[in-house]
């Protein structure tokens, strides 16, 4: 409440500077008031006094504050963000689908046979399935006795399987059927002539003159022989050629002897056979070694 000595003062002013006074007063309060407001609207300052109070109640969990204030001279307050918790999402794992191998027909031997290039003994020797041993047939002859296989030693290549000792399984009956092959003429065969005695050291030779006059090939022979006369031991000789031998060295040496060839094959002896009954037995093969296909023979010499 004022004292008389303020109301002296007052009255002691001029009205007109009385009411300048309060104006300046008034304008001077009207000035400060948008500061106070903009700063009591600020969403920034409102937001961030919040976020200032949950941190206080709330410890290390502070809410995201979203600032929507405009103009350069708002308080930008930090963002927060929250990254959500990811579980784990079951994967499937795709189910590898089985082609299924087609069904072949197959045969098994249960003894060990020859497999040839046509149906028939006369038909040169290719191959032998073994015991146990099985393989893909393709078809089948008119007959039913013989197999066309794939060959189980070669890629590619097929050869006639006699039936008597393989036994079917799978898709057999539908394979195609087919006309057997012609006999081959004359098969396998061949010629002797005896064509001269000779020495080398202490051992004699009965050499022999070969053709081949059949469609095999030839590759392999075997020589022994008998003395009927007695008194000479023989030596049997194996080769895996075909060569003129007279004397102690081999001469004009031939691998095999195909259709029509011809060479020379020796049967030895211990001793001078001239003058003694012998019979010399050849076995000739169409495979080294003596395997294959075989044919003996046998011939008297009297050198």
């Amino acid at each position: 409440m004022p004292t008389n000595r303020q109301n002296n003062i007052f009255r002691m002013i001029p009205p007109q500077a009385l009411f300048l006074l309060v104006l300046l007063v008034v304008l001077s309060i009207a000035c400060n008031l948008p500061i106070m407001v903009k700063q009591a609207q600020s969403p920034g300052f409102v937001a961030t006094s919040v976020a200032e109070t949950m941190i206080a109640f709330e410890g290390d969990q502070p809410p995201a504050v979203n600032d929507q204030s405009g103009g350069d001279d708002a308080e930008q307050p930090a963002t927060l963000t929250f990254t959500p918790e990811i579980s784990d999402t079951p994967s499937l794992t795709p189910t590898a689908t089985v082609t299924p191998t087609p069904e072949v027909a197959m045969v098994y031997a249960s003894a060990n046979t020859n497999c040839r290039t046509g149906q028939g003994t006369f038909f040169e020797w290719l191959v032998t399935l073994q015991k146990g041993e099985s393989a893909e047939a393709v078809g089948i002859d008119t007959s039913g006795e013989y197999w066309y296989i794939h060959r189980p030693d070669q890629a590619n290549s097929y050869c006639w399987l006699w039936g008597k000792y393989a036994t079917p399984s799978g898709p057999y009956e539908s394979l195609p059927v087919y006309t057997p092959i012609p006999t081959p003429t004359p098969g396998f065969d061949y010629t002797l002539a005896y064509r001269e005695i000779y020495q080398c050291g202490p051992w004699w030779g009965l050499q022999f003159q070969i053709n081949n006059t059949g469609s095999f090939t030839l590759e392999s022979w075997k020589s022994t022989g008998v003395d009927n006369s007695g008194g000479l031991s023989n030596s049997p000789n194996q080769q895996d050629s075909f060569f003129d031998g007279t004397g102690c060295s081999k001469v004009a040496e031939q691998l095999d002897l195909t259709h029509g060839e011809g060479s020379f094959l020796n049967a030895v002896f211990f001793g001078n056979p001239t003058g003694h009954n012998i019979t010399v037995t050849i076995k000739v093969c169409t495979k080294n070694g003596l395997a294959g296909d075989c044919l003996k023979k046998e011939i008297n010499v009297k050198p």
